[in-house]
């Protein structure tokens, strides 16, 4: 139901209300709060982009842009720094951006779609550095798999149940990882972004969710991301 709620309260934020948002979009723009995103796409051939909300797991497109001579542009503004979906006509993939108010360039290259090259914004540089330091975790499990892989053929219990525990264990370094990531960061709009990811895990500690909600800072707590954690966890 909570999730239902929560895709009502976005679908309506995209698609109602479209005279304020208009208003507010002169007044951001008079104030000069705004964002450019560039783009340069290399080794794909899209005639269109386009700029998409997410809603849990899903996307929707709210802008498009044609392609020419490799390059894309958007221009617009933005309350609160928001992930977004980029994704291309014709094609399947899809690449999450943070967007604030700056000038943004991200290079998108088809054979590294995963790692897109990003200037001209914090809150993504500090992402990218996130990231990285995730990817290097959870790298330990790539070695595992194989064993585990080879176990469950020969029916080990014991291995099988030893390898488990291995990866909960690289688990639990990724969610203190993150944890302490958001706690260094509470002035952040990123920290919500990371923290609402933690609703996702396997296992839920619903009180240090809370816990660490609270020491955001309050202009943090404004962001959608917040919002959507307190929305859930029942905090307002």
């Amino acid at each position: 139901m909570k999730k239902l709620i929560i895709f009502c309260i976005c679908t309506l934020f995209i698609f109602g209300c479209k005279k304020e948002i208009s208003q507010k979009k002169e007044t951001y723009l008079t104030q000069g709060k705004s964002f450019t995103l560039t783009g340069n796409l290399e080794n794909f051939y899209p005639q269109k982009v386009y700029l998409n909300k997410i809603i849990e797991n899903s996307i929707f497109a709210i802008d498009s842009a044609t392609v020419l001579n490799n390059k894309f542009n958007f221009n617009g503004f933005v309350e609160y720094p928001e992930r977004f979906a980029l994704s291309f006509e014709e094609y399947s993939a899809t690449v999450i951006l943070i967007i604030e108010n700056s000038s943004i360039e991200i290079k998108i290259d088809a054979n590294n779609i995963d790692t897109p090259v990003i200037k001209g914004s914090e809150l993504n540089s500090k992402w990218n550095e996130y990231q990285l330091k995730s990817k290097k975790i959870f790298k330990k499990i790539d070695y595992l798999f194989p064993q585990f892989q080879k176990y469950r053929l020969e029916n080990n219990a014991e291995k099988l149940n030893e390898i488990g525990n291995q990866m909960k264990s690289i688990e639990q370094e990724y969610i203190e990882y993150s944890y302490n990531f958001i706690n260094k960061n509470n002035n952040s709009y990123l920290a919500a972004m990371i923290l609402r990811d933690q609703l996702k895990n396997t296992e839920i500690d619903t009180l240090k969710i809370i816990n660490t909600f609270k020491a955001l800072s309050e202009n943090v707590k404004k962001s959608p991301d917040a919002e959507i954690i307190a929305l859930i966890l029942n905090l307002h």
